[in-house]
């Protein structure tokens, strides 16, 4: 039972109407955002998934303390990509207020945002990453700006 608990993504078998067809867990995952990143920033209760046959979705999911330690992780996503040192574009936060960040970049489009204590970061098609954004649960109130 321990075992499996310490391998359960945290995310659902189909989303955005694809099958996940690969999963990382726990330090392969930690390794994998810090690959992106050149250091480790990424808790060990970290997931990467891909959704669809070609990869079309790619989920991080890391799971934090509280919603407060995850937007100051956000925080610190956005600024960074702000500052023009990253791949990405500068984030915006999506009309109309909803807590979440899009931006574009490696892997397409990309969307990030805080709920629950996670912080969700998807990556893909347009339309794959909406589809996605809207199975998940949705940001907390109150986002980091």
């Amino acid at each position: 039972m321990a075992l499996a608990a310490c391998t359960r993504p945290g995310l659902p078998i189909r989303l955005a109407g694809l099958h996940r067809s690969r999963v990382w867990t726990g330090e392969r995952a930690v390794r994998m955002i810090a690959g992106m990143h050149g250091k480790q920033v990424a808790p060990t209760n970290s997931t990467v998934a891909d959704y669809g046959a070609r990869g079309e979705l790619r989920v991080y999911l890391s799971l934090y303390a509280d919603n407060a330690e995850a937007f100051r992780v956000l925080g610190r996503m956005i600024v960074g990509m702000r500052s023009g040192g990253t791949p990405f574009t500068p984030p915006q936060q999506e009309s109309g207020g909803s807590g979440r960040w899009l931006t574009f970049g490696p892997g397409g489009h990309n969307e990030l945002w805080v709920s629950q204590g996670r912080l969700y970061w998807l990556q893909g098609s347009p339309g794959a990453v909406q589809r996605a954004a809207a199975e998940l649960p949705p940001p907390v109130a109150g986002s980091w700006t």
